[in-house]
């Protein structure tokens, strides 16, 4: 019975895996409010989670992901891997920001979503 339990603990964490959260910090933030969307530039905030943002950003570039800014509300952001900058990154979202110039923000990639297939 605990062997039954363990396969079916191990194939529901496999195709509805846990979100995965990074602490990062903004490099620069800026809203265009004629055009109503918000772009940050942002790493993460502590050098142990590096090589994780790295992963996500490489296996996660152009997907939606979620971000949790100053007023603690969870919003949609498509991410982008900037590409002339290790383990940088780029968020677009709709509407003003609410995390402010090297403020701080969670990222996660929720637990639905759907790696894009890397280019070689």
């Amino acid at each position: 019975m605990a062997a039954l339990i363990s396969v079916l603990a191990s194939a529901q964490s496999q195709s509805h895996p846990v979100p995965v959260t990074i602490a990062c910090k903004t490099l620069d933030t800026y809203t265009d409010p004629q055009l109503k969307v918000s772009v940050i530039v942002f790493h993460q905030r502590d050098e142990a989670q590096r090589s994780e943002l790295a992963v996500l950003l490489h296996n996660y570039a152009g997907s939606i992901v979620q971000i949790q800014g100053d007023d603690g509300n969870w919003r949609d952001a498509r991410m982008i891997r900037l590409q002339s900058c290790f383990g940088r990154g780029l968020l677009l979202f709709s509407g003003p920001s609410t995390i402010a110039q090297h403020g701080q923000f969670l990222l996660r990639v929720p637990s639905g979503a759907a790696a894009v297939p890397s280019h070689p």
